[in-house]
């Protein structure tokens, strides 16, 4: 299931979009692991194909700095 929670960064309302179910999140056919817009653009989105685990992992290791 689709699931979005609001965020402050620096001041400004985002809005976190991901599943619940380990898909991707899909807008205008581009897949996204989570997707964080500003919420004025009230962009919404569908459930995709499954995350790959395994790279999900390398992705967040490289975004965390834990990753070489």
């Amino acid at each position: 299931m689709i699931r979005t929670e609001s965020l402050t960064i620096g001041g400004k309302a985002f809005t976190r979009t991901y599943s619940d179910a380990g898909l991707y999140v899909v807008r205008d056919g581009i897949s996204y692991d989570e997707a964080i817009d500003p919420t004025d653009l009230g962009r919404t989105y569908t459930e995709g194909l499954p995350i790959d685990a395994d790279e999900a992992t390398e992705l967040l290791g490289i975004l965390t700095g834990e990753a070489e």
